[in-house]
């Protein structure tokens, strides 16, 4: 062998998971789980890799850029999971007759993206996706909605909001704006850097792009719109798009949605009706929506929409879907940055061990404290010294130590030590 040391590293955008991380991004996956299931969805888990064709074509040419892709030892094409949805809609189609619908589904697992890597944005990173499948009601997005808001909130966020907007609604104004098929997408891609470049950028880059004045006019008139209330806001907007049936579908629902958060009690500071953002322009049909942190400052931390044409593609027939995804690492990043979720050991006790000779009784102390439902540590060396145990009880932060010497055998008893108080007291354990 070789006497060269290997230099330990990890790949450019991706990372390893130390306990004190570990400990907090569980916390987090739980508190996802929980919610999930309060709502009726049930856990699903798909491949990391997938046959090419079956991921290609569904993202838009800019996000299949960013797409894993390779040709395995068989000579298949094959893909990385990029995100959780379309994979998911693989399963309805592949299981068709063994899954009942509406179908609620959710996913926790990761996905990768050749993403340039920055605060916020792995390339491979744990996607958090539920999707009701089966059902074109708007419950399914007002749910989402509201769950969204509730798991924010569980978490430990005060300060965020939903923006949420509709793909038919964004239909209507560039109908509205006589924007051609052509011009569609590029123009889209630009009403949505609105927040980042502002109007005036805005403005700039779409003349750039040799879209008129006049359209440029008829699209601020939209999405420029101020009211009291999104519902005033949608009120505006129907006025000015009345000649245009499609928007006023996207109203009517926006409406329902807003309707159903009033009548689940979710206070209007944490959601509201943004004209301006745009998503998933290759497969979203109907509502869209982000949820945003105030000052979190790495972008949306969830996101979601209608697609109702998406799982036909593998079926032949349309099958109605809404759901969405949320960014556990962004929000694993502001939960860090704010302290917001403890990383301590889950360890309560650490049994100590005093001597060779009382190995045993420690190893049986340590059984009974744990059948009792106590995470107890043994600590894994007979030979150490006592003060060396509980100095690594300090570092690991463990709250309270067992203590079992000839004199506390001869009681049958323990001494229990508070780490943080210096407290002892003798206790019977076995």
């Amino acid at each position: 062998m070789s006497n060269q040391i290997i230099q330990p590293r990890t790949l450019k955008g991706f990372r390893d998971f130390l306990p004190d991380d570990m400990r907090i991004r569980e916390k987090v996956i739980n508190t996802f789980k929980q919610e999930f299931e309060k709502y009726g969805y049930e856990p699903l888990e798909t491949p990391v890799l997938e046959y090419a064709d079956i991921l290609m074509g569904k993202y838009g040419e800019e996000a299949e850029q960013l797409m894993y892709t390779f040709e395995d030892r068989g000579g298949r094409k094959v893909a990385m999971k990029y995100d959780v949805t379309v994979p998911a809609a693989r399963v309805l189609a592949q299981y068709q007759n063994q899954l009942t619908l509406p179908f609620k589904r959710y996913q926790i697992q990761p996905v990768w993206r050749a993403e340039n890597t920055q605060k916020g944005r792995l390339r491979e990173f744990y996607q958090c996706d539920a999707d009701t499948f089966g059902t074109d009601s708007i419950i399914a997005e007002a749910e989402f909605i509201q769950m969204g808001i509730e798991i924010l909130k569980k978490l430990g966020f005060e300060n965020f909001f939903a923006k949420i907007n509709n793909r038919k609604i964004i239909d209507g104004i560039t109908q509205y704006a006589g924007i051609s098929k052509d011009q569609f997408a590029s123009v889209c891609t630009t009403i949505d850097k609105l927040e980042k470049i502002g109007e005036d950028g805005v403005k700039k880059e779409l003349e750039e792009r040799k879209i008129s004045n006049e359209s440029i006019t008829k699209i601020f008139e939209v999405i420029s719109q101020k009211a009291e209330s999104s519902l005033e806001l949608l009120d505006k907007v129907s006025s000015i798009l009345a000649t245009i049936p499609e928007a006023q579908k996207g109203v009517e629902e926006l409406r329902k949605i807003l309707n159903l958060l009033k009548a689940g009690g979710i206070k209007e500071t944490f959601y509201k009706v943004d004209l301006s953002i745009i998503r998933g322009l290759a497969y979203y049909t109907g509502p869209i929506w982000e949820f945003e942190v105030t000052g979190g400052n790495v972008g949306s931390v969830g996101s979601g929409g209608r697609y109702d044409k998406l799982v036909g593609l593998y079926v032949g027939k349309d099958i109605p879907a809404a759901g969405g995804s949320f960014g556990i690492e962004r929000l694993i990043e502001i939960i860090k940055e704010r302290n917001m979720i403890s990383s301590d050991t889950q360890t309560t006790i650490l049994v100590t061990i005093f001597s060779s000779d009382l190995l045993e009784l420690s190893f049986k102390t340590a059984n009974s404290l744990r059948s009792q439902g106590i995470n107890t540590l043994l600590y894994p060396d007979e030979n150490a010294k006592l003060d060396k145990q509980l100095k690594y009880a300090n570092k690991k932060q463990i709250p309270y130590v067992v203590i079992i010497g000839p004199e506390e055998k001869a009681n049958n008893k323990v001494k229990l030590k508070n780490m943080k108080t210096g407290e002892q007291k003798e206790i019977t354990v076995v």
